[in-house]
C-alpha cells in the first residue's frame, strides 16, 4: 500500500491530464461567457441576493466580496480564463490550477440551477489535480527551469503519486456510485432504462433508429452497466485496463453523439488519462519516436502480401 500511494513514478500522466483539463476548461469558460450577464449578471435571471438564499451554511463566493454591481462577472470570468490558460500551458501550474479553481466554484455557487454533473466532475479533478506534480512535464514551468539549467532537458520527473492515486479512486468511485444508483430502480434491471432516456426530447441530439428495437435497447441498457462497473473496478487490473477504458470512450462517445449533455462525455473521457500509467506513455513516445508504434499492429506477411498482389490486380 506504501509503494501504491508513495513509490516514485513518472509524470507523463498527470502532465497530459493537466493539458487535457485545460482544454476543457477553455471550452468550459466559453460556455459560461457566452450566457454571462443570463446567468450570472447583476440583471439576470438569479440576482446575488436570492442566490445566496438557497445556499445552505458557508459556501465559497467571490461574488460575495465585490461590489454587487455590472463588471464583476467580466472580471471573475477573465480570472478564469487566465488560470484555464494557465493549467493548459503549465504555466505557474499550481497558482493557475487555483485560480481556475476558485474562480469556478465561484460561478457554480453563485448559480447552482444551471450546473449539471460534469461541473461537479470537473471541480473534484481540479481540486485534486492541485497537489499533482501536474507542471513538471510538457510545461512553461519545465522549460523556465531548463533555461535557467537548474534541471537537464533530458531528465523525465518522479513524484509520488498519491495525489494521482486520489484522482483514480474518484474515478472509480463516480462509475461504482453511478451503476449502485442504478440499481435502485427497475428500469436498469428490466433492460429498459435507454428506452426511457431517449425519448427525453430536449436532450436528443439525433434520433438513432436502433433506439426503437427492444432487443438493441437492452443490449445498451445491460452493456452500460457491464461498462461503468468495470470502469469502476477491473479497470484497475492492467491486463483489462486499456479494453475498458477504449469500451468506456466508446461507451462516453455512443452518448455524444444521440444526446445533448453539455461537456460531460468529455469531461469523463479526458479523466480517464488518469488510468493510463506513465510508463505505457513513455513507451508510446519512445515507439512513436522510433517509428515502431503501430508495429504490433501490422498485419501477417502472408495476408499482406495477398492484399498487395489483390490490390495490383
Amino acid at each position: 500500500m506504501n509503494d501504491f500511494f508513495f513509490k516514485p513514478q513518472p509524470v507523463h500522466s498527470v502532465a497530459i491530464l493537466r493539458i487535457a483539463f485545460g482544454v476543457i476548461l477553455l471550452i468550459n469558460w466559453f460556455m459560461m461567457w457566452s450566457h454571462l450577464d443570463i446567468f450570472w449578471g447583476v440583471d439576470g435571471l438569479l440576482s446575488l441576493p436570492t442566490a445566496l438564499k438557497f445556499s445552505h451554511g458557508f459556501r465559497f463566493n467571490l461574488f460575495e466580496l465585490f461590489p454587487n454591481q455590472a463588471g464583476v462577472a467580466e472580471l471573475l470570468a477573465l480570472l478564469n480564463l487566465l488560470g484555464a490558460i494557465g493549467v493548459l500551458l503549465g504555466c505557474f501550474t499550481r497558482t493557475s490550477i487555483a485560480i481556475a479553481f476558485f474562480t469556478l466554484l465561484s460561478f457554480h455557487n453563485r448559480n447552482v440551477f444551471v450546473l449539471n454533473s460534469s461541473d461537479v466532475v470537473i471541480r473534484n479533478f481540479l481540486f485534486l489535480l492541485f497537489f499533482t506534480p501536474a507542471g513538471a512535464l510538457y510545461s512553461f514551468d519545465r522549460w523556465l527551469l531548463i533555461k535557467r539549467k537548474k534541471l537537464a532537458a533530458d531528465t523525465v520527473p518522479e513524484k509520488a503519486p498519491w495525489a494521482l492515486r486520489l484522482i483514480q479512486i474518484q474515478f472509480s468511485v463516480i462509475y461504482i456510485a453511478t451503476v449502485m444508483f442504478k440499481m435502485k430502480g427497475p428500469l436498469w434491471a428490466d433492460g429498459t432504462a435507454v428506452y426511457i432516456a431517449t425519448r427525453l426530447d430536449e436532450f436528443m441530439r439525433v434520433p438513432l433508429p436502433i433506439l426503437n428495437d427492444m432487443m438493441a435497447i437492452k443490449f445498451l441498457t445491460w452493456s452500460t452497466l457491464i461498462i461503468e462497473f468495470s470502469l469502476g473496478t477491473l479497470v484497475w487490473i492492467r491486463e483489462f485496463r486499456y479494453w475498458v477504458l477504449l469500451a468506456g470512450i466508446g461507451l462516453h462517445l455512443g452518448i455524444e453523439i444521440s444526446m445533448s449533455i453539455p461537456l460531460f462525455e468529455w469531461v469523463m473521457i479526458v479523466g480517464m488519462l488518469c488510468m493510463v500509467e506513465s510508463r505505457d506513455i513513455q513507451w508510446a513516445l519512445d515507439a512513436a519516436k522510433k517509428g515502431t508504434l503501430f508495429a504490433k499492429f501490422t498485419l501477417p506477411r502472408g495476408l499482406l502480401k495477398t492484399a498487395k498482389a489483390n490490390i495490383r490486380g
